[in-house]
């Protein structure tokens, strides 16, 4: 018998989905071999004996310290006044799926929102919200679904180097929450953000962040689904445009991902993105 679980999730998670991960670089460095140093002449003349009889004497050579490698120091830290600035950031995402499985035909269409704010004093609160409708139908099947789910958070956030980490903790005071089944519980989010810059990307010609979770494995289910976009960089991203917000049109084939590319374009929200934005036709 399936759980209760698994009758929320949308038909495109019974298909295939992508999984991003972000890698590092680690630093080597080898000590080269040096050459050999001769002993001077005083040096020689102490080791020939006083035997008239003239006599070749090779200095034993000196073997050099060898340098030691240089310290790899970490990353500066990123000043609020750089790259990024407290603020207000948001996304619309649309997302449409479709495909035919042999005589079955498969559909979905999802509106998600997501909406960040980042204090200057280091204070993070959010609000996410999506709704989904989805199809199935086919000789003996012929089925529908939709689900709504909305969830408020409140945290903090700070720079390390290059990214911005935002914790984000289930509080239900920052929006009400709404969910279909009680015992699926949201858990919290860890958003590990960067710069992402037009010259990356060519999709869109402003700032932007490109957000990872950082902690899937803590999630029940799949709390993600819908809000983080492929095909911009590798990877999947949660991606938010500061004031009004982003919106995103996401095309998707529910075939497994490889045959036919997802199709996605970026381009300023048409209002402002609020948190009820996810509830809109």
């Amino acid at each position: 018998m399936a759980s209760a679980c698994n009758l929320w999730l949308p038909v495109a998670l019974i298909v295939a989905l992508a999984a991003s991960a972000c890698t590092g670089h680690e630093v080597a460095t080898r000590a080269r071999a040096q050459p050999v140093t001769p002993a001077t002449s005083d040096e020689a003349e102490k080791l020939v004996p006083s035997s008239p009889a003239p006599q070749v004497v090779f200095a034993t050579p000196r073997p050099s310290p060898a340098p030691q490698a240089a310290a790899v120091q970490p990353p500066a830290e990123a000043a609020p006044s750089g790259w990024f600035q407290p603020g207000r950031y948001a996304v619309d995402v649309h997302k449409k799926l479709s495909g035919t499985h042999a005589r079955n035909w498969l559909s979905e269409d999802s509106r998600a929102s997501f909406v960040l704010s980042l204090d200057a004093n280091g204070q993070a609160d959010a609000c996410r919200g999506i709704r989904t409708r989805s199809s199935h139908s086919g000789p003996g099947v012929n089925s529908f679904s939709s689900t709504a789910h909305q969830q408020g958070y409140r945290g903090r956030w700070e720079l390390k180097g290059e990214w911005l980490h935002v914790e984000l903790n289930v509080d239900d005071g920052r929006c009400g929450r709404q969910q279909l089944y009680e015992n699926l519980q949201p858990q919290r989010w860890l958003l590990r953000c960067r710069k992402l810059g037009a010259g990356e990307h060519s999709r869109y010609t402003e700032r932007l962040l490109a957000c990872a979770l950082d902690n899937p494995q803590e999630h029940q289910y799949q709390e993600s689904f819908a809000y983080f976009v492929p095909e911009v960089i590798a990877g999947d991203w949660l991606l938010l445009a500061p004031s009004d917000g982003l919106r995103v049109d996401w095309l998707d084939d529910s075939v497994p991902p490889g045959a036919n590319p997802s199709q996605v374009a970026l381009k300023p929200a048409q209002g402002r993105v609020e948190d009820d934005t996810w509830t809109k036709p």
